[in-house]
């Protein structure tokens, strides 16, 4: 990662002209190539940034035998926030990929008694809504624990900075030491931090539902024939929210949405169309611990409604 960092600043005098020419010829005159190029760029930096300092901060906390202390904590939540903030501005400065929220869908995630754990889903559809929820969670004061999957740990920063402040990532296999790991997650946490979970568990396309659909139908034929009209999400995957629910008795859970991201899917998406005109609305849906049920298969067919619910309201919204 330090390497293609550095390889990235040095090819900048003759990677923006290249590609700025090549836009150009296409008549593609807001050049987005140039902007997905310093975009990435951004992120590498980023990513270096997190990898350098990781050393430092390990020797700070006591040569990694305070790594979870608060002061540990604190400072790798710092270079988090640092880093997610940077990205959300270069997202809007390059990509035109702006963030809209009503105080009512702010109001929903800070709740009604103050900071308390909750647990936040969301559907996953492009690579660019991977930080949605953590940048809306730290914006309503939160600190945030992730359930990853195991192949971002292949970006060493990532890999440093979350998983030191308390995310797991998981295999998309699953298995039992899936649930003690999310267990463990749990414990020892700041009670003002959000737990976020994509329940789908990779991002959407049309090939991966069909796939999701026909596994479905032989393992469990009643899910698949309730979820079997999606067409814009994945069915989702109840384990790791039936994990959370169980460590977390108190936790509302808070659903969110999103508008303006489906259209870019795959990189290359960005880099015909950038900047963004539209800008990315957000919304948030916070669902009561009373309103959620308290046995297994009732808890998957709720989960289940709100996915079908949530693949309603993107059909209306296209």
């Amino acid at each position: 990662m330090l390497a293609a960092t550095m390889l990235a600043l040095a090819a900048l005098p003759l990677a923006l002209p290249t590609l700025a020419i090549g836009d150009l010829l296409r008549a593609r005159t807001r050049v987005p190539s140039v902007r997905l190029y310093l975009f990435a760029l951004q992120y590498l930096v980023n990513d270096s940034v997190e990898i350098l300092a990781a050393g430092p901060y390990w020797v700070l906390a006591g040569f990694g035998t305070r790594l979870r202390s608060p002061s540990s904590i604190e400072r790798h939540r710092r270079l988090q926030q640092w880093s997610l903030d940077l990205l959300e501005r270069r997202a809007e400065q390059l990509l035109g990929l702006r963030i809209e929220m009503s105080s009512e869908d702010h109001a929903a995630l800070e709740g009604p008694d103050g900071r308390q754990p909750m647990i936040v889903v969301s559907r996953h559809v492009s690579l660019f809504d991977a930080s949605l929820p953590g940048i809306i969670t730290h914006r309503a004061g939160y600190a945030s624990r992730g359930i990853i999957m195991a192949e971002l740990l292949a970006d060493p920063g990532f890999d440093l900075l979350y998983g030191r402040l308390g995310s797991v990532f998981i295999p998309r296999d699953g298995g039992p030491s899936v649930t003690t790991a999310i267990t463990d997650m749990v414990r020892g946490a700041d009670p003002a931090t959000a737990y976020v979970l994509f329940p789908e568990g990779r991002l959407f396309r049309p090939d991966v539902l069909d796939r999701s659909i026909g596994r479905l139908a032989t393992t469990d034929p009643e899910r698949a024939g309730r979820l079997g009209g999606l067409t814009h999400l994945l069915p989702p995957r109840p384990g790791g929210m039936l994990t959370l629910l169980d460590a977390l008795p108190d936790a509302d859970v808070v659903v969110l949405d999103h508008r303006g991201l489906d259209r870019y899917r795959r990189l290359a998406d960005i880099a015909r169309s950038a900047p963004a005109t539209d800008p990315i609305t957000v919304t948030a849906r916070r669902i009561p611990r009373s309103q959620i049920p308290s046995d297994d298969a009732a808890r998957i067919r709720w989960l289940d409604d709100i996915w079908l619910a949530l693949d309603r309201d993107v059909k209306r919204s296209i």
